[in-house]
């Protein structure tokens, strides 16, 4: 891939992440939110791979934008916990109202920080780079390098949740690549074609949605306030004696499937 045409993608992809942003100011809709982090990981995986192939420093993402796509993961991340606590139908109304605070005080963090001088600064470090010719096979070394780091990590005897995070962030740089160089690049496509992108993109589902059951728990065990009724407290309890037994068995279950999926690819 010539220089000219990665500049040309990169540019499309911050384009992109751009008119999400000016999407999410104002509703902030859970689901332009996730189009923007998605979006986020594109070009961040894209530029994974092409660090893969060239070991001088590389641009980085400026700080102001990093910090606008920690907000949103604030924000997404306590929508989600109210529906899947609104799904339960669970009687926790100062737990809930603490969570409706804490996406209202992300907002008012997104609108201070949000501004289109952001996406030119994002724009500017990313064009002034001076890209290189990447070549096909940095695909395929950079499919190999994260598949022999999941295995590696899965085969631990207990892998911690950081380390089936960092899992998943792994898999999902194949999945974000794979459907970019399948679009974009044929040539180079073919060197990863026989790989279950199927299959692993299912696995960063499971695993993502373990995470967030796993973090609704991780808040609930550690939230406090003078305004708790023991009613609360005991249903607090409850909600989280029973999630963690089921996180036991789905911990176990992911795993098993990213050692099946994975480990057969490992070639080292």
């Amino acid at each position: 891939m010539k220089p000219g045409r990665i500049k040309e993608l990169i540019q499309e992809k911050v384009k992109e992440i751009h008119k999400h942003c000016e999407d999410i100011t104002g509703d902030f809709d859970r689901d332009t939110i996730h189009k923007f982090r998605v979006a986020v990981k594109t070009l961040r995986s894209f530029l994974r791979l092409l660090r893969t192939g060239n070991n001088e420093p590389f641009a980085k993402l400026p700080g102001k934008f990093k910090r606008l796509y920690q907000v949103a993961g604030a924000i997404r991340d306590a929508q989600l916990e109210l529906e899947k606590l609104a799904v339960d139908e669970a009687a926790l109304p100062v737990y809930l109202h603490k969570l409706r605070n804490d996406i209202e005080r992300h907002k008012k963090e997104w609108d201070n920080h949000y501004s289109r001088k952001v996406m030119q600064k994002l724009k500017k470090r990313l064009s002034d780079y001076d890209y290189t010719v990447l070549q096909p096979d940095v695909v395929a070394s950079f499919f190999d390098d994260r598949i022999n780091a999941v295995a590696k990590a899965s085969s631990t005897k207990s892998p911690t949740n950081v380390q089936l995070h960092n899992m998943r962030k792994q898999l999902k740089d194949l999945v974000y690549a794979a459907k970019l160089v399948k679009k974009e690049w044929e040539i180079a496509y073919k060197e990863i074609a026989e790989l279950p992108m199927k299959k692993i993109e299912g696995l960063t589902t499971g695993i993502g949605d373990y995470n967030d059951a796993r973090l609704i728990l991780e808040h609930l065990r550690s939230f406090s306030s003078s305004k708790l009724e023991p009613e609360e407290l005991t249903t607090i309890s409850k909600i989280c004696s029973r999630e963690a037994e089921k996180l036991k068995a789905r911990k176990k279950s992911i795993l098993n499937t990213i050692r099946q999926v994975t480990q057969p690819m490992s070639i080292g």
